[in-house]
């Protein structure tokens, strides 16, 4: 909130408040979707208040100013950011989902910095290490041609997440890849790096290991022939825009990258390098204008 404008709301000064949005990195999106900035109260009762909806440039960059109502500012603590279908944007019935956020940020002292998540911070410290096995076809079988987003599988009991990555807003989720041969390759999309993904269409009948990744089996794409052998190979991690689907046709924004050596051994934990691609962010201001 902005201190001391109550006094103004009532009283006879004229004021008027311009809202000023900065957005970059922002995932590519169909010309049928566009980008909208809301207006939110941690209160769940009050309805977001759409700000304005915009296409991003070539860049995926957004800038965006425009006067505003005060009291609409005022009483705003949160803008969030949805990506929307722009056929529904001026339905009578278009209202705000929390599924749909990529970006959120919370006003203090009239400035916003929008995030990914809740704990975006935590992408400063973001790591991960990507081991090659096929648990769903049993053990000792192709065992080159999986990619499981595991550590420690040969040194411990049982294998610990492989990637350390923060939570993300419904919008977006998180995908694993492999690039074979110049062909992109999903291993599924997720959102809980110590979880299971959405998808699991090149594995075998045997059960998977409880985190991201896939066996590369059955139903190769065209151009590819499954069983393979993934060294010297490209193993990725991208960010991506949540359009529903479980695993896209190739990445994003990607965070990770590795290169499989062509000695490659299963069971080995092989460790990626981040890339210096950026996250979805921005930054926002409101500015009061007072006159007598």
């Amino acid at each position: 909130t902005i201190t001391g404008c109550d006094y103004f709301e009532n009283s006879d000064t004229l004021n008027t408040a311009s809202l000023e949005v900065n957005l970059t990195g922002l995932p590519a999106i169909p010309d049928t979707m566009t980008f909208v900035c809301w207006y939110a109260q941690d209160n769940t009762k009050f309805k977001p208040i759409r700000a304005f909806n915009l296409d991003a440039d070539a860049n995926g960059n957004i800038y965006f100013k425009s006067e505003q109502p005060l009291g609409h500012l005022t009483n705003a603590q949160i803008l969030k950011v949805t990506v929307d279908r722009k056929a529904a944007i001026n339905d009578s019935n278009f209202t705000f989902s929390s599924a749909r956020v990529i970006l959120s940020g919370r006003i203090k002292n009239a400035n916003c910095t929008f995030d990914v998540g809740e704990r975006a911070e935590q992408m400063n410290n973001i790591s991960a290490v990507y081991t090659l096995s096929t648990p769903t076809n049993g053990t000792g079988t192709d065992e080159l041609s999986g990619v499981w987003f595991i550590d420690s599988l040969l040194t411990a009991a049982a294998p610990v997440a492989g990637l350390k990555l923060p939570a993300l807003y419904s919008g977006l989720r998180y995908e694993g890849w492999v690039e074979i041969n110049g062909t992109y390759v999903s291993t599924g999309r997720f959102s809980n790096p110590k979880a299971a993904d959405l998808f699991k269409g090149y594995s075998s009948t045997s059960a998977g290991y409880p985190f991201p990744g896939e066996d590369f089996l059955l139903n190769a794409p065209a151009g590819l022939t499954f069983p393979t052998d993934l060294s010297g190979q490209k193993v990725l991690v991208s960010l991506e825009w949540n359009n529903g689907k479980t695993s896209g046709n190739s990445p994003a924004i990607v965070l990770f990258s590795a290169t499989v050596p062509n000695s490659a051994q299963s069971g080995v934990s092989y460790l990626m390098q981040r890339q210096n691609n950026s996250v979805p962010n921005g930054t926002a201001v409101i500015k009061v204008d007072l006159f007598e």
